[in-house]
């Protein structure tokens, strides 16, 4: 079992030219250049709202065991939507996130996940190259389209995610949302299951409409969700993805589109927004025993970049 410490720094002197240039610190850079340098709060994911719940296990998972999820176990949350502006519209065409931490201590699984099945980039370069077509032109005041459209035509394996931005509503409320690990973890230690994580709502997916898309304020999902949460619990299962053998489980922007055997792990419920947690770091290399680590080179990225991102804001 990994896990990660993340240390507070004791002054803002303790970032800035006195630490050593990283990849984390280029990745982080590169949030802060394509979306700005907010103080307090997170270079990606910056809007979001912290709740907590509960998980149920499932009755039988087969041959899947991960001792954390065989008992009832508290969680925390975070919902969030994504880049790098902690004042982006509610409506904005881009993915919502879940950052999830199941049970305490040693039996802790930290998970981030979003709202398209895949990823933009495979890669430390791509994520950067990604960020950087899209960084505003202030003649334009926006991204330049041809900048856009040169990474695209260069860089097809990451159509499939902003296709799915392009085709799917934005959702009504953070409970009508699917939520996706993009990652393949594994699980078992002798015929090892690959399988990437679903978090599917209860009472199903829901957009918005083109009226309530008119009809809604930029900030809209915390008083939705709050209101939601008063009349009981919204709840999601928590499910694998089983792998196919023709599966690529090393590409977090590759799609899986032939069908796939499942295992429901069992159900998280979100009960209550949370005046605490904004420290939370949900970092998915925090693993369980009975799940290994992802191997795709964006997972390996994770954890130093969160503890980037982390120490910046806990310093400003």
């Amino acid at each position: 079992m990994y896990r990660t410490r993340y240390n507070r720094p004791q002054a803002k002197a303790t970032l800035g030219n006195t630490m050593p240039t990283s990849q984390a610190t280029t990745l982080i850079d590169a949030l802060n250049d394509t979306f700005g340098s907010h103080s307090g709060v997170r270079a990606s994911h910056a809007k979001g709202i912290n709740v907590r719940g509960s998980f149920s296990p499932a009755v039988e998972t087969g041959e899947i065991v991960v001792p954390a999820l065989q008992h009832p176990q508290p969680l925390t949350a975070r919902f969030s939507i994504g880049g790098g502006k902690p004042g982006i519209s509610d409506k904005s065409p881009t993915v919502r996130g879940m950052g999830l931490s199941i049970g305490t201590d040693k039996y802790s699984w930290r998970l981030a996940m979003i709202s398209a099945p895949v990823f933009f980039a495979n890669s430390a370069e791509q994520f950067r190259a990604f960020l950087a077509a899209r960084k505003p032109d202030p003649d334009i005041g926006g991204p330049d389209p041809e900048r856009v459209k040169a990474f695209n035509a260069n860089n097809p394996n990451t159509l499939p995610h902003q296709k799915h931005l392009a085709e799917t509503a934005p959702c009504r409320c953070y409970t009508t949302e699917r939520y996706h690990s993009g990652h393949a973890y594994r699980f078992g230690a002798k015929a090892a299951v690959f399988a990437r994580l679903l978090l599917e709502p209860v009472s199903g997916r829901h957009g918005l409409t083109q009226a309530e898309m008119g009809a809604r304020s930029d900030s809209f999902l915390a008083d939705q969700l709050e209101q939601t949460l008063g009349m009981g619990a919204a709840r999601w299962d928590l499910k694998l993805i089983h792998a196919n053998a023709q599966d690529n489980t090393q590409d977090p922007t590759e799609p899986w589109s032939s069908p796939h055997s499942e295992t429901l792990l069992g159900t998280i419920a979100i009960e209550a927004v949370s005046v605490s947690g904004d420290d939370m770091v949900y970092d998915p290399a925090v693993l369980p025993e009975g799940v290994s680590a992802p191997t795709d080179a964006v997972f390996t990225l994770r954890s130093p970049a969160y503890s980037e991102s982390y120490c910046r804001r806990a310093a400003s």
